[in-house]
């Protein structure tokens, strides 16, 4: 059995934002006209989409915005070991799944919206892999019948909608979670929150096949790369937290009290041109929502100031390809990055999340506290 296998195998057991660099940009106000529209547009999609569907399929996807359980239950795990709330995608019609669409491309940017189509997608791209791994196993080896059962978890349609709250009041929102993704979006009063977002994939970049050369989530690690480069020797002693990747600290699902410990340099102890680095891999996170709610975000994000803004890293950093994870980190935004092994030694895995510890969920808005529970 190759290392591909293995790790396939142990997956199956454990089974069973940014402060500008232009000081004019500092002082950008958020656009309400433009935030109004993007609001009646995010509105009229997704009524559209619940519109579409039949009285049962509603029952299924609604639920009330203060249902704490629900609204956190999204998870980067196969579904199987983390089962979600909603309605799923293998059960939607093609109206119905165009219009699910719909409804997600009202919200995201158009990079944003190519990130989480693209990762849906790839769970068709990691089953064909799959299956031509379980091709190469005898039928007597157990493990083909477990992995048959399993397999199923890599699918683009198993995809889970909920939307909480009635989109026609002041406060609704949507969540879209599967294997690697969750898409969270909250409006209130007007205002759109998109946090928490989990991005993921598995392989990063696609070795073999018609889709060798693929790359899901690389201008994240490049612009971050391009950031730590850019740093003396007293900045990377203040960046770099340990040479070793500490898992327990990427605040994923579960995780949420991660941002209370602080970690690497301040961006106050950066110079213009990093701070425009900073600006730019902030933004590449921020952007993956509407202008407008990006907008707001990093109105937030330069309101908490140059001090209390920090850049980490874990890991090597000399190795593009190798194990290490990032951090951004601040009042208003927690961003992580995480390249995670696996098959062959490797690390062509990564695991990706913003965060606004102010206002995850929209919670500072609404005036309510969302708790997650671990799923892993």
């Amino acid at each position: 059995m190759n290392a591909f296998e293995r790790s396939v195998f142990h997956a199956i057991a454990v089974s069973g934002l940014a402060f500008p660099v232009v000081e004019a940009r500092a002082h950008e106000s958020v656009d309400h006209e433009l935030e109004e529209l993007r609001v009646e547009s995010m509105q009229e999609a997704t009524s559209d989409f619940l519109a579409m569907l039949t009285d049962e399929q509603r029952v299924e996807v609604m639920a009330a915005l203060e249902d704490n359980a629900t609204r956190t239950s999204w998870s980067n795990l196969p579904v199987v070991m983390a089962p979600r709330s909603g309605l799923v995608v293998a059960d939607m019609s093609s109206d119905q799944r165009r219009a699910l669409h719909g409804m997600m491309a009202s919200a995201l940017s158009s990079q944003g919206y190519l990130k989480s189509a693209t990762i849906m997608w790839h769970e068709d791209v990691l089953r064909e892999m799959f299956d031509a791994m379980l091709a190469e196993l005898p039928d007597s080896d157990p493990r083909k019948a477990q992995g048959i059962a399993f397999a199923d978890n890599y699918d683009a349609e198993q995809f889970y909608v909920t939307v909480f709250g009635n989109p026609e009041d002041a406060d609704w929102g949507w969540l879209v979670t599967g294997h690697h993704f969750a898409a969270n979006f909250t409006v209130s009063g007007g205002r759109i929150a998109f946090t928490p977002m989990f991005l993921g994939a598995n392989p990063q970049v696609v070795q073999e096949g018609r889709y060798a050369g693929w790359q899901i989530l690389q201008h994240e690690a490049d612009k971050a790369l391009a950031l730590l480069r850019s740093l003396n020797e007293g900045q990377l002693e203040r960046a770099v937290v340990s040479t070793e990747v500490d898992s327990d600290v990427f605040a994923g699902p579960g995780n949420q009290i991660s941002h209370e410990t602080s970690y690497g340099i301040k961006a106050s102890e950066l110079d213009e041109a990093q701070r425009g680095l900073l600006d730019s891999l902030i933004d590449e996170y921020i952007e993956d929502a509407s202008d407008e709610a990006a907008q707001r975000q990093r109105a937030a994000i330069a309101a908490d100031g140059l001090e209390a803004l920090r850049f980490a890293w874990w890991g090597a950093t000399d190795t593009p390809r190798g194990r290490y994870m990032f951090r951004i980190q601040g009042p208003s935004v927690l961003i992580d990055y995480v390249r995670e092994p696996s098959p062959g030694g490797e690390y062509n895995h990564v695991h990706s999340i913003i965060r606004d510890p102010s206002n995850d969920y929209g919670s500072d808005w609404l005036q309510r506290h969302y708790t997650e529970a671990h799923r892993d």
